[in-house]
């Protein structure tokens, strides 16, 4: 790395690569904090169809036709997320690829340990992001015999 300019593109990388991850980790990190403010919002779609109901004043009736509708909304945003994400996966590897192949061998063990270390942390996130799903399938089964329906 005797010319400037590679000095510049290989820090440029590795600040793009450390913003992308951090942002990946306040996406893993963000229902660990909410969950110590009092635990995690709620779901999306109650929300949504609270927000309507409240604002538009919608019958019950109402309620029961555009429910669906929000469900739906909600599905296609979720995996336009996890799609996004897995495309950021790629991009994060790729560029990591790219500087490894400017770095020092010592540099590569360093990057090998951050990365090992990334990779511990977003596993540590994973049950509560379990116990989220977990919650929203409970939320998604159909009320008992006689209960109220959800809002």
């Amino acid at each position: 790395m005797n010319k400037p300019w590679k000095v510049v593109l290989a820090f440029t990388a590795i600040f793009l690569a450390g913003a992308i991850f951090g942002g990946l980790l306040m996406a893993r990190l963000g229902p660990r904090l909410a969950q110590k403010r009092g635990g995690p919002p709620p779901p999306p779609s109650p929300m949504m169809l609270r927000h309507f109901a409240e604002r538009l004043d919608l019958t019950p009736a109402q309620k029961e036709k555009i429910r669906p509708l929000v469900e739906r909304a909600e599905d296609e945003v979720r995996t336009m997320r996890q799609t996004s994400l897995k495309d950021t996966g790629v991009i994060l590897r790729r560029i990591q690829q790219e500087i490894a192949a400017e770095l020092t061998p010592d540099q590569r063990k360093k990057l090998e340990r951050m990365q090992v270390r990334q990779r511990e942390l977003m596993r540590e996130d994973r049950p509560i992001l379990q116990k989220m799903r977990e919650r929203k399938d409970r939320a998604a089964e159909p009320p008992a015999p006689g209960a109220p329906p959800k809002p």
